[in-house]
């Protein structure tokens, strides 16, 4: 199976939404300290946020280009049996068999 994702975003946003919340009823001052860990945080998760959008890119770009590519290997094995085609199987040639011992053929 693949890699799990994380939920460090969702959990670290979370947590983050629960520190603030204290804001939303009353008017409150944010000390220096407090600044600077909500900086810290914010930076944490943009960090985590940025390496989930490369991986769904990377995985995007992989499938359409996988995508792409079997679409052009249909299209030239279609080509290649189509009646008239130059195409042709390599004419097979005898080999000789050996079992690997000193003499040859067995």
């Amino acid at each position: 199976m693949g890699e799990r994702m994380s939920l460090a975003l969702s959990d670290g946003l979370s947590e983050l939404r629960d520190l603030i919340s204290d804001y939303q009823h009353e008017p409150r001052i944010l000390d220096p300290e407090d600044a600077r860990v909500l900086c810290e945080c914010i930076k944490e998760l943009r960090g985590k946020a940025r390496d989930i959008e490369n991986r769904l890119s990377c995985k995007v770009w992989n499938d359409q280009a996988r995508a792409e590519n079997a679409i052009e290997a249909d299209r030239i094995a279609a080509a290649a049996c189509r009646p008239g085609s130059n195409v042709r199987l390599f004419p097979v040639i005898p080999r000789p068999f050996s079992d690997g011992r000193p003499g040859g053929a067995a």
